[in-house]
């Protein structure tokens, strides 16, 4: 791995500023720079194009650099090439640089990264030039702004998804009691318009996505959305006639349920990024589950909550809130990302992973401390020749 010398770029306050950027051995990569474009909250009625999905994984959480990372990266515009890179605006606050998936459209998912109780959400996406730009924000347990590392991915989808099922939507209107999605953020494989209830209490939703029916079957990921310190997990998914309903909670930093904006992409036997699945160039190593036995010292996934694991593959717990996720697949690039479910106010992150096929969950309470959690697991590499 390299280090580039030390260039300029323009800096985020119209100055210019030092900065260096780490590119992996030979590859050619793409160096961006950071205007002074002001971004906002995805607006409805924009074009939707051009259509896409890209991954990245900050492992180096420094606010001197703007960093391309070497490996853990993907773009669909470019997949051969490591393009897409993350700078450090401020403390605990990060923007994701998408180059050639400028778009008013899709969604997004973050999960943080590491063995702490820090948690990282989304707060904005939209276009910067040709690059979608995704501003990223992460917060220790108590709320407090907080330099960490996530994962985060970006899906912009038109047209059919086979036979499988696969739906996104974006909740920017948290107090609505009934809310349809703009078209450009929202996808349904069936063609069908996903809507949004509003539960009583505060913080509770329903995601409805029609079509999509197969009871005790696919997986979720949820990301809160905005600049505070609110996060959301699932709570439970499952088959409403012919519709998918997805519950959703959301909370403060204390715990307490409060409403917010936030994602939701639910996937059956694929990938949230929508692209084929293993084993050509253009295919998705790809694994999911329900981790839904906090407790057994290792277990098998059910059948019907698993994609990608094969007869080996098996959850194992290492200690209080600590799992080992085996899902046998030969790929050790890509991204994972973890979502608490189940109606508590557990909080999962992925802690790590490396060679193998092998990534560690982490589950604490809202106040950091380690606790036994049901989770949701999604992994999606790009497929590597050779």
């Amino acid at each position: 791995m390299d280090i580039s010398p030390p260039s300029t770029m323009l800096g985020r306050r119209g100055g210019f500023v030092p900065r260096l950027v780490r590119l992996a051995g030979a590859a050619v990569a793409m160096v961006l720079a950071v205007g002074t474009a002001v971004v906002v909250a995805p607006a409805p009625a924009q074009a939707a194009g051009p259509y896409g999905s890209a991954f990245v994984w900050l492992d180096t959480p420094d606010a001197s650099m703007c960093v391309v990372p070497a490996e853990h990266q993907w773009n669909s515009t470019s997949p051969w090439t490591l393009v897409n890179e993350i700078c450090q605006d401020d403390v605990g606050q990060y923007s994701v640089l998408l180059p050639g998936l400028a778009a008013s459209a899709g969604t997004v998912q973050v999960t943080a990264y590491g063995a702490d109780s820090a948690h990282c959400k989304v707060a904005s996406w939209a276009p910067a030039g040709a690059n979608q730009r995704i501003r990223v924000r992460c917060f220790t347990a108590a709320g407090a702004p907080v330099d960490s590392q996530f994962t985060v991915s970006y899906a912009n989808l038109t047209g059919t998804f086979g036979s499988n099922g696969l739906a996104y939507v974006f909740n920017s209107q948290p107090t609505s009691a009934d809310y349809t999605p703009p078209v450009n953020y929202q996808y349904n494989s069936t063609g069908a318009n996903n809507t949004i209830t509003k539960l009583s209490g505060a913080g509770r939703y329903m995601v409805k996505l029609p079509g999509l029916a197969a009871a005790g079957n696919g997986n979720m990921q949820v990301t809160a959305y905005g600049t505070g310190s609110e996060w959301c997990t699932g709570w439970n998914w499952g088959a409403n006639g012919s519709a998918q309903h997805v519950q959703v909670q959301c909370y403060n930093a204390a715990g307490a349920l409060v409403d917010s904006k936030f994602t939701v992409s639910y996937v059956r036997n694929g990938n949230i990024l929508g692209r084929s699945v293993c084993c050509n160039s253009d295919g998705h190593p790809t694994a999911y589950a329900l981790a839904n036995n906090p407790t057994a010292a290792s277990y098998v996934p059910a059948a019907s909550f698993k994609f990608g694991f094969d007869s080996a593959g098996l959850i194992k717990r290492l200690s209080t809130g600590r799992y080992e996720v085996d899902f046998d697949w030969p790929s050790d690039q890509g991204t994972v990302h973890v979502t608490a479910i189940a109606g508590g106010t557990a909080r999962c992150k992925v802690e790590g992973w490396g060679t193998g096929t092998k990534s560690l969950v982490r589950c604490t309470t809202p106040a950091g401390a380690p606790v036994d959690a049901v989770y949701t697991f999604h992994h999606v590499g790009p497929f590597v020749i050779g």
